[in-house]
């Protein structure tokens, strides 16, 4: 039986990677922090078990990914614990990915089931922002949390890590729209501070292999799919219902999270370490997008552009509310991210 310890099992990408590992036989270790709740956990665990469908995937005509429901349901039972950790915090890491936590306060479930090696880590945890105040706290997060989960791993004798990274880690040039999973790093407006968070945690990965471990990197699009929460679908789910006006004129690209867990699973299985694998289904324009939200829930699409005069009234507008720290629906990060259309091909 196969052990997996994951960060950030209690997000969207570890949730549902954790009930996909679980039916497919594995044994998962969920790595949560003391002031992590399970809302989204079991809000995917419910859309698993209930068979339930992803309105939006339908849409683009896209089938759910398959699964056995009935080891998914034994494995929540007899095959899934949790420890308390952050991964901010070494010691924590150390004890919970060498199982010294399985006998304190911080664990929960079955110790029996994991003892033994830890055959990979997969590095989903990571904080996702785009306000000014959020910045230092995202780069710690991101940055030194990707660097503790590779020192540990590299100090307890872990040889598989599969890291989460990010498209926005990619080259974003200007004038040039065509990104791969060989595009390298550029300086340019279009990068967020979450970007070169992103990016920045992805050369501590890299440091891990050049140290000995068997390091996979995923970079998946902005990842679609059901969950309790601020989830990306939520998010354009409410922008349409809340009849918000403004749509961005650029693109990016997508995937849906039950077809990024599988990639990601695969990586594993089949021992691709060494290299970047894109993970995008689709190439889409926010217009289209939102088009397509607007059709499942039978409401108006937003139609003013955020171009010309509308994008420089917003830039300016996000620039006082960021400078002065006020919320406010949108940062000017995010105004000019959105305004450019990236097109990532597989190669």
């Amino acid at each position: 039986m196969k052990k997996i310890i994951i960060t950030g099992t209690t997000g969207l990408v570890g949730s549902h990677l954790t009930c996909h590992l679980l039916a497919r036989g594995y044994s998962v270790v969920g790595i949560k922090r003391v002031s992590s709740n399970l809302q989204l956990f079991d809000s995917v665990k419910k859309h698993y078990l209930n068979k339930e469908s992803d309105g939006l995937k339908l849409l683009f005509g896209i089938q759910p990914v398959e699964m056995d429901v009935e080891a998914l349901k034994e494995g929540l039972q007899n095959r899934l614990s949790w420890v308390v950790a952050d991964v901010c915090d070494t010691d924590a890491l150390v004890e919970a990915f060498s199982g010294e936590a399985f006998s304190g306060e911080a664990f929960s479930g079955e110790v029996e089931a994991f003892s033994g090696e830890i055959d990979a880590v997969f590095h989903c945890a990571a904080m996702v922002s785009f306000k000014r105040k959020d910045r230092n706290a995202m780069m710690e997060n991101n940055i030194q949390g990707t660097a503790n989960v590779v020192n540990t791993c590299l100090k307890l004798g872990i040889a598989n890590l599969i890291h989460v990274s990010s498209v926005a880690a990619l080259s974003r040039k200007e004038g040039s729209d065509v990104i791969t999973a060989d595009s390298e790093w550029e300086e340019s407006k279009y990068n967020t501070e979450y970007a070169k968070s992103k990016y920045y945690a992805e050369l501590e990965a890299w440091r891990g292999k050049e140290e000995g471990l068997n390091v996979g990197v995923v970079n998946p699009g902005i990842i679609l799919g059901v969950g309790y929460g601020n989830t990306p679908q939520n998010q354009f789910l409410g922008i349409v219902n809340g009849g918000n006006p403004f749509v961005p004129v650029g693109g990016n690209g997508f995937v849906w999270v039950d077809d990024l867990c599988v990639q990601m699973i695969g990586m594993l299985e089949q021992k691709n370490f060494g290299k970047r694998q894109l993970a995008v289904s689709h190439n889409l324009t926010y217009i289209s997008l939102f088009n397509n939200v607007a059709k499942l829930l039978g409401k108006k699409a937003p139609s003013i552009r955020m171009e010309g005069l509308v994008y420089k009234l917003l830039i300016g507008i996000t620039s006082v509310f960021d400078f002065l720290q006020i919320p406010f629906p949108i940062s000017k990060a995010l105004v000019v991210s959105t305004s450019k259309r990236s097109v990532y091909i597989l190669n």
